[in-house]
């Protein structure tokens, strides 16, 4: 975005390109300038050089008085007039005098161009939205191409609650750069979503916030995106400890209540070495162990470790029965445990021949749990085929595609 003293110089290296030929004894006579026009002319644009701009229009006042001006003595005068308007801080009337500069067909297109987006940009400047658009638009009618425009143009709208408008533009520009193979800057898919989201269209906001997450995963794009992956119809609850985890991954896990919530259901799945991997997590950053619930924390914490300690001791004697067992559903709870405990090559071992074994009453969830091994591996490649692949409308798939978007 241009700062305004990046405009009014662009717009004083226009206007100071005038050509003054009062004294060319072969000019047109309408080409012309009047020796006191010259005088008054020239007075001002030292002025605008000083910045001393109410003084230079002032002197572009006193030529105002002149009596029959010639068109190009007009044009001479407004040509001046618009950087000193725009020094003054004064967007309407620099647009009513560089609008006279353009009308006059006396500037070639490319200053025309550069006069128009000049005022456009003085405009918003100004927080004068609605005259912004109108001459953001007149600029790029015009044959304009600038990225600062278009730019300017779509924070107009916004900020003028014409949310369809901003819409519409930002998902052809999205198209595009998806089709050029180019990212689409963070603030037009952060004006995407919450346009989106202002015209009640919350499957366009959704569509939006996951690519806003994809591209620049933060936590305050994950949070409220793994808040609607909840809320989505069909979803099983049987997944909310796989959103507690990609909470854990995604750093929005943030609050005693989460940590707590997450502790338990990996107890209850018989998982207690990473209910005491999460709950130390909780305790490190000062949210367990503290306030009205501290001794119920310490107390988990107890439990969650007592667990995990004995379960160790026959994690490892499980495998080799759970390798002769006719379903991998063993197999697969195995690995799981080890990825709780970070384990990941020891997971990716024996959830990958659980599946193989077959027989499983939740594959797509052994699919999900050896993606989320792969991708916390490193073995992004692989983790994304095999994401790629879980399906199902119980939240699963949905799961799957997010952990991809993991950096």
């Amino acid at each position: 975005m241009k700062t305004r003293n990046h405009l009014l110089s662009a717009l004083l290296a226009a206007a100071l390109q005038i050509a003054v030929p009062a004294f060319a004894q072969d000019a047109p006579k309408a080409e012309t300038l009047r020796p006191e026009i010259v005088k008054l002319v020239q007075e001002a644009q030292e002025l605008v050089k000083a910045k001393q701009f109410p003084e230079a229009l002032a002197k572009l006042k006193s030529a105002d008085a002149i009596a029959d001006r010639t068109p190009f003595e007009n044009f001479t005068i407004e040509r001046t007039r618009g950087p000193a308007a725009s020094g003054a801080g004064d967007a309407d009337l620099t647009a009513d005098a560089f609008k006279k500069v353009i009308d006059s067909g006396r500037l070639p297109p490319a200053e025309q161009l550069q006069l128009t987006e000049g005022v456009a940009a003085n405009f918003y400047n100004q927080k004068k939205y609605p005259q912004t658009i109108v001459w953001a638009q007149r600029f790029l009618a015009s044959g304009g191409s600038s990225d600062n425009i278009n730019l300017i143009l779509l924070q107009s709208q916004f900020l003028s609650d014409d949310f369809a408008s901003v819409t519409t533009a930002l998902k052809a520009q999205v198209a595009a750069d998806e089709k050029a193979g180019r990212p689409t800057t963070e603030l037009r898919l952060q004006m995407l979503a919450e346009s989106s989201r202002k015209q009640n269209d919350m499957a366009g906001y959704g569509v939006a916030l996951e690519k806003l997450t994809q591209a620049y995963p933060k936590p305050t794009y994950w949070a409220p995106l793994l808040d609607r992956i909840q809320r989505q119809p069909g979803f099983s609850d049987r997944y909310t400890l796989d959103v507690l985890r990609l909470q854990r991954a995604t750093g929005t896990l943030t609050t005693a209540a989460d940590y707590t919530l997450m502790a338990e259901l990996a107890l209850q799945a018989n998982l207690p070495a990473e209910a005491s991997s999460v709950l130390e997590q909780g305790f490190a950053a000062s949210l367990l162990g503290t306030g009205a619930q501290a001794a119920k924390h310490t107390k988990l914490r107890t439990q969650a470790r007592n667990q995990a300690a004995a379960d160790q001791k026959v994690l490892t004697e499980s495998e080799a029965p759970a390798q002769k067992a006719a379903s991998g559903t063993a197999l697969v709870n195995i690995g799981t445990n080890y990825l709780g405990q970070k384990d990941y090559p020891r997971s990716i071992s024996l959830i990958e021949q659980g599946i193989a074994k077959g027989g499983l009453k939740h594959p797509e969830e052994a699919k999900l749990h050896l993606g989320m091994a792969l991708q916390l591996s490193g073995d992004k490649a692989k983790a994304a085929s095999v994401l790629k692949s879980v399906q199902g409308r119980d939240g699963g798939a949905d799961l799957a595609r997010l952990w991809t978007y993991l950096p």
